[in-house]
């Protein structure tokens, strides 16, 4: 199954399921619960943490993480396991780069922090990706991530996200057909 966020980040061969954490977790949720879902794939668009990451080009990510800007500075903590990654092995014929993705309800606009979280080996920051790992994890199904970067993490981060949306929306829209064709897609597959 395909998913994606929506509010603006719609695709025709993806189910809309939320934006940010709370959104998707609840009606990724409810899919499963009412669907047979047999693995999640996940596209949308990602803020990029390393300004030499190239805007418009898209990564796949089978790890995701869930820090919060004021660990950075020690100022939170959390009891709570922060990162995760696919219960299963997805393979995707789309070869490119695979990154970690940070999922946060707030957009880094800070680039001394895109930094620190660079540093910490995350590549990119998408709202939606760690709860959707989470459902996938609860449920026992493999997971991927395919994202488009819309932005860098820094303080034009919102008006790049909007210049460059329309964009972004065509290159993954580029992909459907590896979605239409399940053969494209397939659990437990090493990437070659």
């Amino acid at each position: 199954m395909v998913v994606c966020a929506g509010r603006g980040e719609e695709f025709s061969f993806a189910q809309m399921i939320g934006v940010g954490l709370i959104e998707s977790a609840i009606n990724l949720t409810r899919i499963c619960l009412t669907q047979k879902v047999d693995e999640i794939v996940f596209v949308g668009s990602a803020g990029a943490y390393d300004e030499c990451t190239k805007v418009l080009d898209i990564f796949c990510a089978t790890q995701a993480t869930q820090i919060e800007s004021a660990s950075l500075t020690h100022d939170a903590y959390t009891p709570i396991s922060h990162r995760i990654e696919s219960p299963k092995p997805i393979y995707c014929d789309v070869s490119y780069e695979t990154m970690i993705v940070n999922s946060s309800n707030y957009i880094t606009t800070d680039s001394t922090i895109a930094q620190r979280f660079s540093e910490l080996g995350l590549g990119l920051e998408n709202m939606e990706f760690f709860a959707v790992m989470e459902v996938a994890r609860y449920f026992g199904i493999g997971c991927l991530g395919i994202f488009c970067v819309s932005n860098h993490c820094n303080a034009n981060a919102h008006r790049d996200f909007l210049r460059n949306a329309k964009v972004v929306r065509e290159r993954i829209e580029s992909l459907a057909p590896i979605f239409k064709n399940p053969s494209h897609i397939s659990e437990s597959k090493a990437k070659p």
